[in-house]
């Protein structure tokens, strides 16, 4: 239906009505020569349709000879138009080169859009994309594609798949990061013996699966086994169990924090240098001339897209802003020295107590300071589960 719609536009038609005592005997002419009429409608003594532009002598040709009046309504379709615009050449030669236009544009990534997991940022992703050539304002083939896929899964080993889907002149880059899950549902299978995390002295064993090769108060070594899966009997034979437990110990550990007595501290000036260019469909016109300063100064980058009526247009503005520096060197005071440290030390013993089975039993605090640097150190006496798993593993001969 769409087919002959379209092309009734093309060779036009138009739209008439019929007035007189008998618009049947119209009909009725119209029928016997084959003259098609399409969208009728009426009453007793009008008659109201649709006929090709080709028809419109006939039309009136059977309306006289009917004795029926004919009015034109509206005339529609591709000639019609042609007719009203035949004097504005202009616009059909802007219309060709509009068409033109649209399609070789459609050939250039307009917008990018990165759907990445957590844990990998996005903006990290567009500057590797960047970087292996693709970006707003390039022109894309399936092949160039493909390579910069191939290429960002080798260069970024967080990801495991990346796909890049094309839709028009928007790009689509989907992604999934890779596993740092080790194999532990395999691993849990197996079976293993309980070892010692660090050096200590035995304070408390709770063993549910396998047999205590240490008593409380004997002293470990880090690695020794303090827990075996494996039970010997009398008649030769030997039961590989899992084992499973706690054996706290006391342990010692000591901290040393450092800190400079000196520190080099930036201060901003003045002084600042704005280079801005106009990147489109990959080509850089730069707006602002000026060379990249060497010394004492930092760099910030600023992109900003073309928006027209909520849609990204592949108009980037580049904004390099260089801001000048002087390094000042800053003495540290002894006491600033000590209250930082410490707040170190303390951030140190939150991460260390996170885990419920670390206890601090004592500590001992000393400052000291040398020729570079101060010097905080801390002794720890802890009380901690040191049991660790080790996996044993069977070999049949």
């Amino acid at each position: 239906m769409f087919l002959v719609k379209f092309l009734r536009w093309i060779y036009g038609y138009f739209e008439f009505c019929i007035n007189g005592r008998f618009p049947e005997r119209f009909l009725n002419l119209a029928a016997r020569n084959g003259l098609v009429i399409w969208d009728s409608s009426g009453t007793k003594e009008t008659l109201r349709a649709k006929a090709r532009s080709s028809d419109k002598n006939n039309i009136y040709l059977f309306a006289q000879k009917s004795e029926n009046n004919v009015t034109i309504i509206k005339n529609y379709g591709l000639p019609y138009l042609c007719s009203i615009y035949k004097n504005r050449a202009g616009l059909f030669c802007g219309m060709i080169l509009g068409c033109i236009l649209c399609c070789y544009l459609s050939g250039y990534i307009w917008t990018i859009k990165i759907n990445s997991p957590k844990g990998i940022n996005s903006y990290e992703i567009r500057e590797e994309l960047r970087q292996l050539g693709f970006y707003e304002g390039i022109r894309f083939s399936q092949k160039e594609v493909n390579r910069v896929e191939h290429s960002i899964k080798i260069q970024d080993k967080r990801i495991s798949w990346l796909n890049i889907n094309i839709f028009g002149t928007n790009a689509v880059v989907e992604i999934s990061a890779t596993s740092g899950k080790v194999k532990m549902a395999e691993e849990n299978k197996n079976i293993g013996n309980l070892k010692s995390t660090a050096d200590g002295t035995i304070t408390k064993i709770n063993v549910r699966k396998g047999n205590s090769t240490v008593h409380v108060g004997d002293g470990i070594t880090k690695g020794q086994l303090l827990v075996s899966g494996t039970t010997e009997y009398s008649d030769g034979t030997t039961l590989i169990s899992d084992s499973d437990g706690e054996i706290y110990a006391k342990t010692s550990r000591t901290v040393v924090l450092h800190m400079n007595k000196t520190y080099d501290r930036i201060k901003f000036t003045e002084n600042s240098l704005s280079k801005k260019e106009i990147n489109f469909f990959g080509i850089s016109i730069p707006i602002t001339f000026c060379g990249n300063p060497e010394n004492n100064y930092c760099k910030t980058v600023i992109r900003q897209r073309a928006v027209f009526l909520q849609q990204e247009l592949p108009i980037t503005v580049t904004e390099e802003k260089w801001l000048h520096y002087n390094i000042i060197p800053t003495n540290i005071s002894k006491e600033f020295a000590k209250q930082q440290l410490q707040k170190r030390l303390q951030l140190y013993e939150v991460f260390l107590l996170c885990s419920n089975d670390k206890t601090i039993l004592a500590k001992n605090i000393s400052f000291d300071e040398n020729k570079n640097d101060y010097v905080l150190t801390a002794n720890y006496i802890i009380e901690e589960n040191v049991c660790e798993k080790s996996y044993v593993r069977i070999k049949e001969s």
